[in-house]
């Protein structure tokens, strides 16, 4: 069921137009909740399809959702997207097919605004055009940032690094399956690591969730320096 409009404005409101570089303004804000439209899917449930020619650009509204591709025969993760977060929108404005599958991984909702819409709002609202550029520079900064990690240092380091950019708070929603395609290691490997950071006291693990105990550990790790505890892996 779609929510009602004045919550949909509150929400695009708090996700969209958020931080102090570019905030909406309130007719921005109205402009996209009368034309946004909103789907539910279900977990496994795919988006859109690598090589699709897009025609909306989307926001998660609750649940996760995740951009995979398939390299030398094997599944990876790009990214783990949840609630505020966008996608579509590069490939879009670059006029080209999608290059990732995107795939609810658990129930989710989803917010789809068409190109029509999207264009005129950048060609007409500044602020609009501002607030999206910041957000295509973030996004991209990060997306960096996680290919550094994963192309430098060792695999403690990488995990180190997953843990501290997926945390909600202190608690890392994620099977270990799920932290291994995006660590680029395989299952057991990443389960020993874990478990070595358990036994550190660093973290504690539960059924599909890992919980922060020690961040300035986690962060030394992925910074490369010493420790106070040996966490080689």
């Amino acid at each position: 069921m779609r929510m009602p409009q004045l919550q949909l404005r509150e929400w695009i409101a708090c996700c969209l137009g958020r931080g102090r570089l570019a905030p909406l303004g309130t007719d921005e804000i109205d402009r996209l909740a009368e034309e946004i439209g909103e789907r539910r899917y279900a977990g496994g449930t795919t988006i859109f399809r690598r090589g699709e020619r897009p025609a909306q650009i989307h926001i998660v509204r609750e649940g996760s959702v995740e951009l995979t591709t398939v390299l030398h025969g094997r599944r990876v993760s790009l990214e783990v997207l949840r609630p505020g977060d966008v996608f579509g929108d590069v490939r879009l404005l670059l006029r080209e097919n999608e290059l990732f599958d995107a795939r609810a991984v658990e129930d989710s909702v989803v917010l789809s605004i068409d190109a029509e819409t999207v264009f005129a709002l950048l060609a007409q609202r500044p602020r609009f055009a501002q607030r999206w550029l910041v957000s295509l520079a973030e996004r991209t900064a990060s997306i960096q940032q996680r290919l550094l990690d994963l192309l430098a240092g060792p695999l403690n380091a990488r995990v180190a690094s997953l843990l501290l950019h997926e945390a909600d708070g202190d608690a890392v929603g994620m099977s270990q399956a799920r932290m291994a395609t995006l660590v680029g290691a395989g299952r057991p490997a990443v389960n020993q690591v874990l478990k070595k950071f358990e036994a550190d006291g660093l973290i504690e693990l539960g059924y599909r969730v890992a919980r922060i105990l020690d961040r300035p550990a986690l962060e030394a790790i992925v910074g490369g320096t010493p420790a106070r505890r040996d966490l080689a892996v």
